[in-house]
C-alpha cells in the first residue's frame, strides 16, 4: 500500500469514526464543524506545550516522549476531521502541500 493509499485509509476511518460517535456533529454546518475542530486542534496544540515545560521560569525535566506522541496523535486527529470537512482527499492534500512547500521555499530564497 503505497503512502497516500494509507493516509487515505485514515481520513476514510476518522471520517466512519465520527459519523459513528459524534452524528450530531456532521449535522452542523461546514463553518461550525471546522470551529469545533479548530479549537480542539488548538487545545491540542497547547497540550503538547505543555507537555514540552515551555515554560521557561519554570524548572525544566525531561520531557515524556510517550505523551507529546500521543499530544500530536490527538492533533493529526482533529487534523483529519477538517481535512475531511472540506472535502479533500489525500491525493488532492499531498498536490497543495507540495506546491504550497515549493512556494515557501521560492519565498525564502527571494527575501520573502
Amino acid at each position: 500500500m503505497s503512502e497516500k493509499e494509507i493516509f487515505q485509509s485514515l481520513l476514510e476511518a476518522q471520517m466512519q469514526m465520527q459519523n459513528k460517535v459524534y452524528p450530531e456533529v456532521q449535522k452542523l454546518s461546514q463553518r461550525q464543524q471546522m470551529l469545533l475542530n479548530t479549537r480542539a486542534l488548538m487545545h491540542e496544540v497547547m497540550e503538547v506545550e505543555d507537555e514540552v515545560n515551555w515554560k521557561h521560569w519554570k524548572q525544566v525535566v525531561p520531557v515524556n516522549d510517550d505523551r507529546v506522541r500521543e499530544e500530536v496523535v490527538d492533533e493529526f486527529i482533529f487534523l483529519m476531521n477538517q481535512i475531511n470537512i472540506c472535502g479533500m482527499n489525500s491525493e488532492e492534500l499531498f498536490d497543495r502541500t507540495i506546491k504550497k512547500m515549493e512556494t515557501n521555499v521560492n519565498r525564502q530564497l527571494t527575501g520573502y
